[in-house]
């Protein structure tokens, strides 16, 4: 699945060495802004390339780094890197699979399992004997038929208790209970997902990760858990920087950020319950609803911290606008 460079190329060197390779990708041709630029480490791993088909890339050998005021610096290259469009890379790579026997299917794969059983949006419905994901960070066969691996559990643990950690500092960090909280919510993030290294580790068959396990359980409601203390606590700020904006000690945008971090950590909460709901109720994680959750929380969560942090003139102007009218000057 996936016929960019990684698919292209795995397609070109098993068909040379006489496999059957079907490559499914329906998003040929495209353009991709980044991941343009081929180092000499990826250039030696390319097939070599017909006369009457050269690569489509521009040659750099050397490279001119500037200071600003005036002084430069030229330095030449050990070896020569390049720069391609990735429309006419992948393109080329392509090419290059299907003249050494690959065959390319232009249909978008809606569903995979461990049996090898491959079904396409064009209603193709068959198996093979490997399926390999080539199909980018989002991989559909990864998210069909492996769970996260063991690092990415630990490095979701140790952000969630990061974010612990950041609301004890920023809004509790006199009382001792939000001393306590913080120290236990980081404490059970950090467990929940060493024992879900563990398991991981300690498992014969990765296809096993799919299933639910109390770790993950406890992970993910603890991630809710500093969500919604995070958003109670930015809603409570802001109320109360809004009652101090009419005595002009405080400014409508700083209180209007804090509520825009708590509306931040009520997404957070949404985009995770898809996945505790499937735990709790033996549901799909991969269902479409979840997906859509997911999607619509992480824009939402996306537009709240651009308003945030990056506030267009049009937005200050309505933030300031709405702010509460300062007090009138006593009358002496």
């Amino acid at each position: 699945m996936g016929a960019g460079p990684a698919g292209s190329l795995l397609s070109y060197h098993l068909a040379r060495s006489g496999a059957s390779v079907t490559a499914f990708d329906a998003s040929h041709p495209r353009e991709k802004p980044c991941g343009g630029g081929v180092t000499a480490k990826a250039l030696a791993l390319l097939p070599p390339a017909p006369p009457a088909d050269p690569l489509p890339a521009r040659f750099v050998d050397a490279c001119r780094f500037e200071s600003g005021t005036g002084e430069s610096v030229d330095l030449a290259l050990a070896k020569p890197v390049a720069v391609a469009s990735r429309r006419e890379l992948d393109a080329w790579l392509l090419r290059r699979a299907t003249e050494a026997g690959a065959e390319h299917v232009s249909e978008r794969v809606v569903g995979v399992d461990a049996a090898g059983r491959l079904r396409t949006s064009a209603g193709r419905d068959e198996r093979f004997d490997h399926i390999v994901g080539a199909d980018g960070a989002g991989s559909l066969v990864r998210r069909s038929l492996h769970a996260p691996l063991p690092p990415e559990r630990l490095a979701m643990a140790l952000g969630w208790s990061g974010v612990f950690l950041f609301t004890w500092r920023v809004f509790r960090p006199g009382p001792g209970w939000g001393r306590w909280l913080a120290g236990l919510g980081m404490s059970i993030e950090l467990a929940a997902g060493l024992a879900g290294v563990v398991r991981a580790l300690g498992l014969v068959d990765p296809l096993e990760l799919r299933t639910g396990s109390a770790s993950g359980l406890v992970l993910l409601i603890g991630a809710q858990a500093v969500y919604l203390w995070t958003a109670l606590e930015s809603f409570r700020y802001r109320a109360l920087l809004r009652r101090r904006i009419p005595l002009g000690l405080a400014d409508p945008l700083v209180a209007d950020r804090f509520g825009l971090w708590g509306w931040t950590g009520v997404f957070g909460f949404g985009s995770i319950a898809p996945a505790v709901l499937a735990q709790l109720s033996g549901g799909d994680p991969n269902s479409l609803a979840s997906h859509l959750v997911v999607a619509v929380c992480g824009l939402l969560s996306s537009a709240a911290l651009y308003a945030a942090f990056l506030p267009p003139a049009a937005y200050i102007r309505f933030v300031r606008a709405q702010a509460p009218s300062p007090a009138p000057e006593p009358f002496v």
